[in-house]
């Protein structure tokens, strides 16, 4: 069988994803008449993947590697110690990539556990844009998901860090470095506040 984003190449599509501090993103484009393949895709992704020993020692490498380039921009750099202090002391306080000693020891076993806990129907969210017909949509997601469970089994649980912002700094002196790079942080609106998205676009404005 062929690989998902190669399937989703040949209709002429594009297949991604990614990781931020709160959410894990997968997503396609296609054309029109290819979204009911392209959600056959993405269902696939999300509940019958393997996971195999192989798979995961090919991305260990990967993101190694990611790692390591991360650490070299120091715009990736900054953001990450901002969170640190910001945060501290919380989950949104790691780094989106993890640290090398997790990298290097995670087992299958670890990403198998991670997804029975936390893929689960109230946690997940799916959207469309563009052309796509509501209906047609509704009825994918209604047949191709039907079987996500609600809850993780019972031998797992989902446990909810509360993030606490925390007025501090943090400072690392290089002087071997030529510029300063600085990030200022503040508390402001959460994602349920009401001004959540008009900060998302002064964001953007600036």
């Amino acid at each position: 069988p062929l690989r998902p984003g190669v399937e989703v190449e040949n209709i002429g599509g594009h297949l991604n994803a990614y990781t931020s501090r709160e959410q894990t993103v997968f997503y396609a484009k296609t054309f029109k008449k290819d979204v009911p393949q392209a959600m056959d895709i993405l269902g696939d992704i999300l509940l019958n993947s393997k996971f195999s020993e192989d798979a995961v020692e090919r991305e260990r490498a990967v993101i190694l590697k990611e790692h390591e380039e991360v650490n070299n921009q120091m715009e990736e750099v900054i953001f990450d110690r901002l969170h640190e202090t910001a945060f501290r002391g919380t989950s949104l306080a790691r780094p989106i990539l993890g640290s090398v000693e997790n990298i290097k020891s995670i087992t299958r076993q670890d990403i198998v556990d991670y997804v029975q806990t936390h893929y689960t129907a109230p946690r997940m969210v799916i959207c469309g844009a563009g052309a796509v017909d509501h209906e047609q949509l509704v009825a994918l997601v209604s047949k191709i998901f039907a079987n996500v469970p609600r809850e993780p089994p019972a031998s797992k649980k989902v446990v909810f860090e509360p993030a606490k912002f925390t007025g501090s700094d943090l400072r690392i002196r290089f002087d071997t470095m030529d510029h300063a790079h600085i990030a200022f942080a503040f508390p402001t609106a959460g994602w349920t506040d009401p001004d959540a998205f008009p900060l998302m676009v002064i964001q953007t404005l600036m």
